[in-house]
């Protein structure tokens, strides 16, 4: 609730902005006018509110309509702001949209009206919710004059790409302005916390009900639909990120395909959709990696119509492109449901909150080579690129961001169709695409000579037991095998190549032991023993921490690594994208420089019974990282502090540890 709801649209409205932003700006050397009167608002024909400086001129509309009623004040914005620089073409022109909250069609309007502009130095729009507007005003208002200067507020509206939604537009204000407000970069981490889970939940209904009108249609019926539906939610990334990097319009918007249509001559045969992915697979990237290749083709019966009325309009609303939601894995967890495979998309679509609280625990550096050897759709290496690009700084950061994207994240999965997503995936985030093979994760040190090059690994690997008898599994991969049982009067120190005995374990298991060879012995050899090798961030069977069968394996996980965190999840947290209760746990652990060294620090041991979202995909609270209060990640963080403060030289001091934590 702001100080605006209760207004009156008339009389209050207009006039309470209007003096807000003179206690806000005036002090800043702008001129603030309303063009209206106490008792009336703006006259038509005329912009709300003015405001000015000797280079500087910006029109404020305001307006209390909400949802797609907003529509009719694009035009009266649109034709205020280009009658003002027509008045002072030698400043630089800009409007701001001020309303309860910005509906997704008008968000669309301003973004088509911002990209039309793209080449020129100004006369762009930026929406503004009420919160965002009084707390954008409150803070000028409190602060001192010097700060937050004219020409501060003016390239706020160089990031008009960015204007895809309120909760991006609060963080543009962030960090431009106001990054040093550490209440308010809480606030916004919950926001977006909030924002993509709502937005998970939305999307899967609106998926599913695209894939109902697919089938009913006779469009595309079983495993043809999962595919129809891919190459539909990837149109659409495609065309965000296209119009984004400035390199041509969205064509996947309502408005946009109709023109597209036309401009196609397909307006009476309806077949501009086949044109437009047509065009798509021509892109000469995706030629040189195959991620769309001539056996890539939309149904014949997908005509523009059904695209237009079931596909646009329903996904449109949905900024995709600067929301953290894998739209990507949607497509495949619906259908994955739908076909009986939930335990499968389990497996490759962790939960966000997940994904988020596990990049965060590994505190990654942006020169990490980070690894996910069972990738999915690629969840953890999109995370984990936005967390290292965010921590790139000095001279030449664009180019240290590119790199990070296209040499930095390696990801792997044995299923062709997934790995092609996962590569989708990462074109759509920033490229890093020629860094997914179809490959099995557990022979990367064949396939890819991964022995010691990697960093961290952030992965969650099948749940499921795995066959580790397969046809292609020589003799090398058995002697590097540790974890596998060997028949009881066989050598126990690993060394040897011996007779295994059964058929599957868990597919964690193996894969940890895997993990162990690809991690580097030494990531930083300026940190203390325990901290210096490769990192490793694993969910895990909780069989294999707890069980008889699996001793085998703590006993390897003793060995070869110092283990930093066990974070038992509880059973609900992979209902919502599979029907599967397995009990699972997160293990945080880093590779020995030293195998025959004992472990001195203690393990941080947590049990998560919310993680943000319940069963039924509703919000929840989140004790993983909820953005304020207490929560794992800051006790984690708190018991890592105390633990590093207890050391005497290289030694660890038990003593010392237990005082500060007070035991």
């Amino acid at each position: 609730m702001t100080k605006y709801d209760n207004l009156d649209a008339y009389t209050e409205l207009e006039q309470t902005l209007a003096k807000d932003l003179h206690l806000a700006l005036q002090k800043r050397g702008f001129i603030v006018r309303h063009n209206g009167t106490l008792e009336r608002p703006a006259k038509s024909g005329l912009p709300d509110i003015e405001m000015w400086t000797v280079d500087l001129h910006i029109n404020v509309e305001a307006t209390k309509t909400v949802r797609s009623g907003a529509d009719r004040e694009m035009l009266s914005v649109a034709d205020h702001l280009a009658t003002s620089k027509k008045s002072y073409p030698a400043k630089k022109c800009f409007a701001v949209y001020v309303s309860p909250e910005t509906h997704y069609r008008m968000v669309n309007a301003i973004r088509d009206h911002n990209v039309a502009r793209q080449g020129l130095r100004d006369e762009r729009i930026m929406p503004m919710s009420f919160s965002n507007f009084e707390m954008f005003v409150t803070k000028l208002a409190d602060a001192h004059k010097d700060e937050y200067t004219a020409e501060q507020i003016a390239k706020l509206f160089d990031r008009f790409l960015d204007f895809v939604d309120d909760e991006r537009v609060l963080k543009v204000l962030y960090e431009e302005l106001f990054n040093t407000d550490d209440e308010l970069r809480q606030t916004l981490q919950q926001k977006e916390i909030e924002k993509w889970q709502k937005l998970e939940s939305q999307i899967m209904k609106d998926l599913e009900q695209i894939e109902e009108a697919l089938r009913r249609d006779g469009i595309a019926l079983h495993l043809n639909a999962i595919k129809q539906l891919i190459y539909l939610v990837f149109i659409k990334l495609y065309e965000e990120r296209k119009e984004a990097e400035g390199h041509g319009r969205n064509w996947f918007t309502v408005k946009s395909f109709l023109d597209f249509q036309e401009a196609q001559g397909e307006k009476e045969t309806k077949g501009a959709i086949h044109k437009l992915f047509k065009q798509i697979k021509e892109f000469k990237e995706f030629e040189e990696v195959e991620l769309l290749t001539e056996h890539d083709l939309l149904a014949e019966k997908l005509n523009d119509d059904f695209v237009l009325d079931e596909v646009i309009r329903r996904l449109e609303r949905y900024p995709f492109l600067k929301a953290k939601v894998d739209g990507l894995g949607a497509v495949y967890e619906v259908l994955g449901r739908r076909s009986g495979k939930d335990t499968k998309a389990g497996q490759f679509f962790t939960p966000a909150n997940v994904v988020d609280f596990m990049v965060r625990l590994a505190e990654l550096d942006s020169t990490d080579i980070v690894l996910d050897p069972a990738c999915g759709t690629g969840r953890f290496l999109i995370w984990a690129m936005d967390d290292m690009q965010n921590k790139v700084s000095g001279r030449h950061i664009k180019e240290q961001q590119e790199r990070i994207a296209r040499t930095q994240l390696l990801g792997t999965d044995n299923d062709i169709d997934v790995a092609k997503l996962a590569k989708m995936n990462m074109y759509i985030h920033g490229d890093g695409k020629g860094n997914i093979w179809d490959d099995d994760g557990l022979l990367l040190y064949k396939s890819r000579n991964l022995d010691g090059k990697i960093d961290v690994v952030l992965t969650n690997p099948p749940l499921g037991d795995l066959g580790y008898r397969r046809p292609y599994f020589d003799d090398e991969f058995y002697r590097r095998m540790f974890v596998i049982p060997r028949k009881e009067n066989a050598s126990s120190d690993y060394q040897e190549d011996v007779n295994v005995t059964g058929n599957q374990m868990k597919g964690g298991a193996q894969f940890l032991n895997a993990i162990c060879h690809y991690l580097k012995t030494v990531r930083d050899p300026s940190l203390l023993p325990e901290w210096r090798g490769g990192k490793m961030l694993i969910i895990l069977d909780e069989a294999i921490l707890n069980t008889d069968d699996y001793a085998r394996v703590r006993r390897f996980i003793r060995d070869q690594f110092y283990i930093k965190a066990v974070i038992s999840l509880t059973t609900d947290t992979f209902v919502p994208v599979s029907r599967t209760t397995t009990k699972t746990s997160i293990l945080y652990a880093i590779k020995k420089d030293d195998p025959t060294a004992k472990q001195q620090e203690p393990i941080f041991y947590a049990h998560v019974e919310k993680v943000g979202i319940d069963t039924r995909r509703r919000i929840c609270a989140n004790d993983l990282f909820n953005g304020t209060g207490q929560n794992i990640l800051l006790e984690f963080v708190d018991f890592k502090g105390r633990a590093l403060a207890s050391y005497d030289g290289l030694h660890f001091n038990r003593k010392k540890f237990s005082f500060q934590a007070g035991y």
